[in-house]
């Protein structure tokens, strides 16, 4: 055998799908690291060639994946030169299906298994199949590996030194004679002559029930023509027929008769309705014809009334007109007066704002000059500030630098030594940075010159420079000193803070500029003088007489509004007064166009009321008629039993005909499979396959206990054959071992 391929799902690590494919059946090589699945595929390999796929053994759950799943397994091999593939899965499902990929034949279950011990020689051939991990080679004996075969061939020869031919010779007639009748599976499975003898008797018996079914099924077909026979006269009987047709027609007759009575009453109610509606109309226009004229009078009267109230209304609204014109022309005085002091306030407002933004400019503008005349700003200042500190950083390190002097004069000799042309002093003390000479009256010079070196030098130029750069920011300033530039820059802030200050007062008083608040001014003087207000006033005067303004303002308007109440309410009336003339005017045209004159009036009125008395007599002739109709026809209960009664009695006979004819042909149908029934001869029929039965399950009999006599016997013989075997092979087996 040779392997060629193989192929798990959910087997130990491999839950998903692997293949191996194109193995060569020689030396195939598995290589990889430690836990990387070599020993599972080889489990694998072993499960499905010598493992029954419905086991339940321990070392089958090993293979399941911690993850679940149920352990499917491929293999393809070649043996003596036929591909085959065996494919188990085990646990979950079980299956096995072994298929020759030659011819495409396929086994499955129990029988595949079967099939593969067969085509394998039994397990015992592939012990060194795998040597598992932990399990040497060197243990296995030689009774483990390749003994059976050299046991069994040895069994054989003793057999044949023991005569056993002729028990082989036996064995091998049993076995022939129970192959003719059962399989070699286990349990076995009839074949053959005991096969055809059973699927002969199920045969009959099936046969026999079916026969037995169509002897019940004809007993139950004679029993219910019977029945519909019976039936059949019922509704075929003569008197049966015509009590049914009569029924019907008179419950017919009986319906239509009240179906015409209550049509006509019907018909002869929408007669009275329509007289009705047509003699209610007619009433109804000779009323509104009545009431029409009885209107016209009533407006031409009250048109007679309304002439002498007009000229009253018209006289007290030109009075009123009158009174409100100088009750307004009173209160615009007022109003005009009050407008013309609240301009002159806004002028006085307005002049002192003006005053105080021109005071602002005019101080603003000396502050600007002012600080243009102070150059002392904070960029200079601090310059000098930092040049000052430098020069004094420069003095002290050359100060250290430079060597110390100190002078003592003797009695009587204060003031006789000089430097520069300056007399020192008793117990003055310097430091010279450069070279000094001392004058010493009387008797000489002295030249102290300190040590000179290239950073006192770079320092002295470095104080130069400063001193000079410091005396120039300190002009820039216009400062004599660092402290008169201090003294200036703190002058220059506070000139600052005063010109802020008198910028947000301009702001204040002339958002909009000094020349606008000016045109102001100009402008509201205008307006109070336009008005009458003096050019000249105070601010107490213009509220003296605003006060006195204001109350007088009141009554003035309360009397204007009374004025305008008392011409408004004149004004109505009088518009009122001559809405109804005219209307009373329209009203009466139209109504003298609709009714016509007078005689006219008289002769249509005599005409409709004739109209409406010969409406009302054709009224009481239809109430008469709709009364006679009313009393013939039922009423609606009744009306519907009769419909009823109707409907019931020819559904009845309709019913009664559907039946009898679907009788009739069942009873054709009945008969024609009794026909069927008498020739095909079901009872006789049943009583040969009872007899047949019994025939074939004896048969079955004999060949079930003609097989169990074989089996038997076949065991017999085995355990003969190993009696001998055994007693004549121990020995020599135990030698040989």
């Amino acid at each position: 055998m040779k392997i060629k391929a193989i192929r798990l799902k959910e087997v130990g690590r491999f839950s998903a799908p692997i293949a191996l494919e194109g193995l060569s059946g020689g030396l195939d090589v598995l290589a990889g690291p430690n836990e990387f699945g070599k020993s599972t595929i080889l489990k694998a390999v072993k499960a499905v060639l010598f493992d029954a796929h419905r086991s339940k053994h321990r070392k089958l759950e090993v293979l399941r994946p911690y993850s679940g799943g149920a352990p499917l397994i491929e293999v393809d091999f070649d043996l003596d030169g036929t591909p085959w593939r065996i494919r188990k899965q085990f646990l979950s499902s079980p299956s096995a299906e072994l298929r020759n990929m030659q011819s495409g034949n396929v086994t499955r279950g129990v029988d595949a298994e079967t099939r593969l011990a067969e085509l394998l020689g039994g397990g015992s051939h592939f012990a060194l199949l795998c040597v598992d991990q932990g399990s040497p080679l060197a243990a296995m004996t030689p009774l483990e590996t390749g003994g059976k075969a050299l046991r069994g061939a040895v069994e054989n020869e003793v057999e044949s030194i023991a005569e056993g031919n002729a028990a082989r010779f036996v064995a091998e007639r049993v076995k022939t004679a129970l192959a003719a009748l059962v399989t070699s599976h286990n349990p076995p499975r009839p074949s053959g002559i005991f096969k055809t003898a059973l699927d002969e008797r199920d045969r009959l018996q099936r046969d026999r029930e079916e026969a037995a079914g169509r002897l019940v099924a004809a007993q139950e077909r004679l029993d219910r023509l019977e029945a519909l026979r019976a039936r059949l006269g019922q509704l075929a009987d003569t008197d049966a027929v015509r009590a049914r047709e009569t029924t019907a027609a008179e419950a017919r007759r009986a319906f239509e008769e009240a179906r015409d009575a209550r049509d006509k009453c019907k018909a002869a109610e929408q007669i009275v309705a329509s007289c009705e509606q047509h003699a209610a109309a007619l009433k109804s226009a000779l009323a509104t014809f009545d009431h029409r004229a009885s209107e016209l009078a009533k407006i031409e009267s009250a048109a007679a009334q309304v002439g002498p109230l007009l000229a009253e209304a018209e006289t007290r609204a030109a009075a009123g007109s009158a009174r409100v014109g100088e009750r307004r022309q009173a209160r615009d005085a007022i109003k005009t007066a009050l407008t013309a002091l609240e301009h002159a306030r806004r002028a006085l407002d307005v002049s002192e704002r003006l005053e105080r933004a021109r005071a602002a400019q005019a101080e603003r503008v000396a502050l600007s000059e002012a600080l243009a005349a102070n150059t002392a700003v904070d960029k200079i200042v601090d310059a000098a500030r930092r040049e000052a500190a430098s020069i004094g950083e420069l003095q002290a390190r050359l100060s250290a630098a430079a060597p110390r002097v100190s002078l003592n004069y003797l009695p009587g000799g204060a003031g006789r030594i000089k430097v520069d042309g300056r007399p020192l002093a008793d117990g003055e003390t310097f430091s010279p940075t450069r070279a000094v000479t001392l004058d010493i009256e009387g008797i000489g010079t002295i030249t102290i010159a300190p040590g000179q070196s290239s950073d006192v030098a770079e320092d002295e130029a470095d104080l130069a420079a400063r001193r000079e750069q410091f005396t120039a920011l300190l002009a820039r300033a216009g400062a004599s000193s660092l402290d008169d530039a201090e003294r200036l820059l703190a002058a220059r802030r506070d000139i600052e803070a005063q010109l802020a200050e008198a910028a947000a007062q301009l702001k204040a008083s002339a958002p909009e500029g000094i020349e606008r608040l000016q045109r102001m001014h100009t402008d509201l003087t205008a307006q109070a003088a336009s008005l009458g207000a003096p050019l000249v006033v105070s601010e107490d005067d213009v509220e003296a007489r605003a006060e006195e303004l204001g109350r007088a303002l009141a009554p003035a308007e309360e009397a204007f509004d009374e004025a305008v109440r008392l011409e408004r309410a004149a004004s109505d009336e009088l518009v009122g007064l001559r809405t109804r003339i005219a209307g009373n005017a329209q009203q009466i045209e139209q109504l003298i166009a609709e009714l016509g004159p007078p005689a006219v009036r008289i002769r249509a009125r005599a005409e409709k009321l004739a109209t409406a008395n010969e409406a009302q007599s054709t009224l009481n002739a239809a109430v008469r008629d709709g009364t006679a109709w009313r009393e013939k026809a039922p009423e609606d209960a009744r009306f519907a039993v009769l419909k009823l009664a109707a409907e019931a009695a020819e559904s009845a006979c309709r019913q009664a005909n559907d039946e009898l004819a679907g009788l009739r042909r069942t009873e054709a149908g009945l008969e024609g499979e009794l026909r069927s029934d008498r020739a095909d001869d079901v009872a006789a029929r049943l009583a040969e396959l009872l007899d047949a039965s019994a025939v074939a399950a004896a048969r079955c009999d004999e060949l079930q206990e003609e097989a169990a006599a074989l089996q038997l016997l076949a065991r017999e013989l085995d355990i003969a054959a190993t009696r001998t075997r055994d007693r004549f092979a121990k020995p020599v087996i135990e030698r040989l071992a």
